[in-house]
């Protein structure tokens, strides 16, 4: 070959297709990997999310909230993905298997149970081996390219989704109106992704194709191309346009832009559901004989630290020890949560000396114990890291209450001061009420001995 030659077209086709069959084994490693992979960080992701929930200011709630989701729905949609692809290809390798072992393919004079129709309908219907394993091919290297495809593309959707939001909310808590903000952002974006390349295919592919006079305009052409600059900002064109237009000229382009689109809501909608599923008891809507109002005054395990489930995580709400008490105190923690609590003790506490010692925290809360009054004095400031939260600890006194079932009112704004609406439209509720239920039993290990035939001794520690 002369220097400044180019290789010859079959030699260049001969390389490809060797790389091509390498390839395939890079593929069937990468799905088996991935796949296990995927299935499992989601579940990681809202651990790490909830252990720090209660720690988090509004822009890091925001973004963790929707990283999670979107992670997740990412997550699932591509290890479903994956697993499809590990399933295609392992038909293509025992496709392969096939042709090598028996070169005919089907022995059409050898097939008892079919009929002469039958047999001429299989005959025109079936594709042959070397077609199956053809198809097959196509299919896998198709999903495999569509993988990266979507993934790609959320990856950036959610990130711009993120970034907006995240100011949106930050911005909007100084005017006392985060949720407002965020939701206005938040479909200003979703109407700009979806009005962008709408009107740019309206202009450029249906007007300047009826009218090609028009594209010869300036203003036309202008216009055309800002759009085009806005539409490369609101997706990276030079690393999905090879792979979106390649699949899309090869095959049916209607067809393939609603799969693509359905595909990045699914993944979004699994994000949303799984994440509601980690955050909330149930998605059923048939336990519908217990309402809200009735949870809230009957026994729910979030209020007790034996009870706790990693639900709870996501949960800083009053709790005491255990449902069963014994002893003349009830042991109370009631977390601090900054998201909640922040903009009310603002509005409360000037003075920066009562944030630091808890008396300003106190302020916020109420206790009562069967409707009597329980003073927060001698409530101390604790950090349990058991919990990874700061909270108040207090010692509710029992007294000479009878033995049987009681109930400790725990209240959120007492006062019920309208000032928290005023000052941020995250408070739906102005007033928040806990209610604790616990049976106060003293004389259960004595019943528990007696039961059991222990002995004083034998049960001491």
């Amino acid at each position: 070959m002369q220097e400044g030659d180019h290789p010859k077209p079959d030699l260049g086709r001969r390389e490809l297709a060797r790389l091509r069959d390498r390839t395939d084994e890079i593929e069937l490693i990468i799905s088996g990997l991935t796949t296990f992979a995927l299935f499992t960080l989601p579940t990681f992701l809202f651990e790490q999310f909830a252990d720090y929930y209660t720690h988090l200011s509004l822009g890091m709630l925001i973004g963790g909230t929707l990283g999670t989701t979107v992670i997740t729905g990412l997550c699932y949609g591509l290890a479903s993905c994956f697993l499809v692809h590990l399933l295609t290809r392992a038909y293509w390798v025992g496709l392969i298997g096939l042709r090598t072992a028996f070169p005919e393919g089907i022995n059409w004079r050898r097939t008892p149970g079919l009929g002469p129709l039958t047999r001429e309908r299989y005959r025109q219907r079936i594709p042959n081996l070397d077609q199956a394993i053809a198809s097959s091919d196509r299919v896998a290297s198709s999903l495999f390219a569509v993988i990266s495809l979507v993934a790609l593309a959320v990856l950036w959707l959610g990130l711009l989704m993120l970034v907006t939001v995240i100011i949106a909310g930050v911005v909007g808590a100084q005017f006392g109106m985060p949720n407002r903000a965020i939701t206005v952002a938040f479909f200003s974006l979703m109407g700009l992704i979806a009005a962008v390349p709408a009107l740019l295919w309206l202009l450029d592919a249906q007007v300047g194709r009826r009218r090609p006079r028009l594209t010869a305009r300036p203003a036309f052409r202008r216009l055309v191309g800002a759009l085009g600059t806005l539409n490369g900002f609101i997706l990276p064109q030079r690393l999905i346009l090879p792979v979106q237009l390649t699949l899309q000229s090869n095959t049916r382009p209607l067809v393939f832009l609603l799969s693509l689109a359905l595909g990045v809501f699914l993944i979004v909608a699994i994000g949303q559901i799984r994440y509601a599923g980690w955050t909330n008891f149930t998605l059923s809507g048939e336990l519908r004989f217990l309402d809200q109002k009735a949870l809230r005054e009957g026994l729910r395990s979030s209020h007790y630290l034996d009870m706790r489930s990693p639900l709870d995580r996501v949960r800083p709400w009053p709790m005491i020890a255990s449902f069963r008490q014994q002893g003349g105190f009830v042991e109370l923690f009631i977390p601090y949560q900054p998201l909640r609590d922040n903009p009310m003790l603002e509005a409360l506490c000037a003075d920066e000396r009562t944030k630091a010692d808890g008396a300003c925290l106190k302020r916020l809360w109420s206790v009562q114990l069967n409707g009597e009054p329980v003073p927060l004095d001698g409530f101390m400031a604790t950090e349990r890291a058991d919990l990874r939260m700061l909270g108040l600890t207090g010692f509710v006194p029992l007294g000479n209450i009878a033995p049987g079932l009681q109930q400790i009112s725990v209240v959120w704004n007492p006062l019920g001061d309208s000032t928290a609406g005023r000052l941020d439209d995250r408070y739906a509720d102005v007033q928040m009420d806990f209610s604790i239920p616990f049976l106060f039993a003293p004389d259960f290990e004595k019943e528990l001995d007696e039961e059991t035939g222990r002995t004083p001794a034998m049960s001491a520690p």
